[in-house]
């Protein structure tokens, strides 16, 4: 299994044939005036090629990470079954609300499939006006 797509985005939809709709797409900075803050709503899409290779259980593993730790972690079983066709790509849309950043500075976002790290993409938090010069 491979990860072909791990995109930020304003908004993601994904239908049931496999095609997905980004908004906004392209996001590597979120700017803010204070710390801790809020982003009130992301979308991460992750686009997987699901082979015959693939049948059978995987773990699919998507993770934000900061210099904190982990502040979003989604978890789920990926069951390929035996019937499944030559190359597969599943979007995976996963809306974020409410995230919340203590520290600005660099995030990473981790997919990992079976406990293999696949992809990863960097997010900055950047500080704007009076505190970022401290």
């Amino acid at each position: 299994m491979e990860v072909t797509d791990l995109i930020l985005a304003d908004y993601a939809a994904a239908n049931e044939g496999g095609k997905f709709t980004l908004v906004g797409a392209g996001i590597a900075e979120i700017t803010a005036r204070k710390l801790p803050c809020v982003h009130p709503l992301i979308f991460i899409l992750v686009r997987l090629k699901v082979t015959r290779q693939d049948i059978g259980k995987n773990r699919v593993d998507i993770r934000l990470i900061g210099e904190k730790g982990t502040i979003f972690k989604a978890e789920a079983d990926l069951d390929v079954s035996k019937d499944h066709a030559e190359e597969q790509y599943i979007p995976l849309p996963i809306q974020l609300v409410n995230l919340k950043f203590d520290l600005a500075g660099d995030y990473s976002i981790e997919v990992r499939v079976n406990g293999e790290l696949k992809q990863s993409h960097n997010l900055k938090i950047k500080l704007l006006g009076p505190q970022a010069q401290k």
